[in-house]
């Protein structure tokens, strides 16, 4: 214990701002599952009620956890997808402590695979997350999301069947 404490101290990390790094982490990772499984009600643990979304097309603009959870239904319907997230950043503000508040912004790259219900077509993103978060009584929520696509999509077809061991 004496050598993780001796760490945080070494990284400048409190084991408050561990524990908000840690539950931050978590609620910016649950947005992939409830995605690849369709499960859109767990949004309402990424996502705080007052949520914008900023992606693309149709979803450009969207304000509020029930728009983004039908906007985020609508646009994966009719597809199977895989969602990696990878490198995450974050910084967690407390400068207001005395009000109660934290307050954190992230960035998280990720790669979206998006297959066809039907046939073998795919078509694979590149991109990274920006948020903004808050902490309120629920925990951890995004309060602001901005995809920001990096190169071009792949497209392709995946093989049919299952992989080959």
């Amino acid at each position: 214990m004496h050598y993780i404490l001796s760490l945080l101290a070494i990284a400048g990390l409190g084991t408050a701002q561990l524990t908000d790094w840690e539950r931050i982490h978590q609620t910016l990772h649950r947005y992939a599952p409830a995605i690849d499984m369709k499960d859109f009600a767990q949004l309402d643990q990424v996502f705080s009620q007052n949520a914008h979304i900023n992606y693309t097309g149709f979803l450009s603009d969207v304000s509020g956890l029930p728009a983004i959870q039908a906007g985020l239904t609508k646009s994966v319907t009719g597809l199977r997808t895989q969602h990696l997230l990878g490198t995450t950043i974050i910084d967690i503000d407390h400068s207001l402590p005395m009000l109660g508040k934290k307050s954190a912004n992230s960035t998280t790259y990720f790669q979206a695979s998006l297959f066809a219900e039907t046939g073998t077509n795919l078509t694979t993103l590149f991109g990274y997350y920006a948020d903004d978060l808050s902490e309120g009584h629920q925990g951890w929520r995004i309060d602001n999301r901005t995809l920001v696509f990096q190169g071009t999509s792949v497209q392709g077809n995946a093989a049919p069947g299952a992989p080959a061991g």
